[in-house]
């Protein structure tokens, strides 16, 4: 009961914060829609439609978009707020706690998917405005979405993990959240390259929205996305407990 209250503690903390600061809300909903203004105006799901035999090729890449969306926003709740938690010193305390420190920045983690689901809704109801997007909504999509999340937050706490013992990882996270983007077939790639990436719960997510939409839902492609998004939780975890037991060691956590 108590880790409960401390995890809404985590949530009630950063909503009331993304409410007082709202300029952050308002620029990260900014860069996100003129950044899919520019997808829809270049046309780059045309492929998809062929791909996945549904004619509402916007609609695939608009779906994708938003898991993309959901899956930065977990990488940046791992790797972003431990760091920015290291420089105000509030990281100790949560080091400190009765509870595992990743356990607390799961409440995080929800108060982050509440804040991008906000986002994501303006968007939606933008792109059908604008781009005439149908839109369509089931539980499969919503559970690809939220299992990919928390795969996501696993590869975000392994760059924490690294953050924790070489500091300046802006940079990687940048750079990986934007590779995202191409690598995961969000914006169409090679089979080849998405069968690779396939890895990553961000492609395997895609997948299995797409055929939802698309009326050909596939077993498989879900147990994938399940067994990846637990494989990287795991790692993410065990990375970033092994990295803080290496920070400790060596006096990282006191030079930030």
């Amino acid at each position: 009961m108590k880790l409960i209250r401390a995890m809404l503690s985590e949530i009630k903390m950063d909503l009331v914060s993304a409410v007082r600061y709202r300029f952050g809300f308002i620029s990260d909903m900014t860069v996100f829609t003129v950044f899919l203004a520019f997808l829809m105006l270049s046309n780059s799901g045309v492929s998809l439609a062929e791909k996945y035999s549904y004619a509402d090729y916007k609609g695939l890449l608009l779906y994708g978009y938003i898991g993309w969306m959901l899956a930065i926003a977990a990488i940046s709740t791992a790797s972003n707020e431990i760091k920015n938690e290291l420089q105000r010193g509030t990281f100790y305390l949560k080091m400190n706690s009765r509870y595992p420190i990743v356990v607390l920045y799961i409440g995080k983690l929800i108060a982050a998917i509440v804040i991008q689901l906000v986002i994501t809704v303006i968007i939606a109801v933008l792109a059908k405005l604008i781009w005439k997007v149908a839109l369509r909504f089931n539980a499969m999509i919503l559970a690809a979405l939220i299992i990919s999340t928390f795969g996501m937050f696993g590869i975000g706490l392994l760059i924490a993990g690294v953050a924790l013992l070489h500091k300046r990882t802006g940079a990687l996270t940048l750079i990986v959240q934007m590779g995202l983007l191409f690598i995961t077939d969000t914006v169409p790639t090679s089979d080849l390259l998405a069968k690779i990436t396939q890895v990553v719960p961000l492609t395997s997510c895609n997948e299995v929205i797409r055929k939802s939409l698309a009326g050909t839902s596939d077993t498989r492609a879900l147990i994938l996305l399940i067994a990846f998004s637990a494989l990287w939780l795991a790692i993410g975890i065990i990375a970033f407990n092994l990295c803080l037991k290496k920070a400790k060691k060596n006096g990282n956590l006191l030079m930030y």
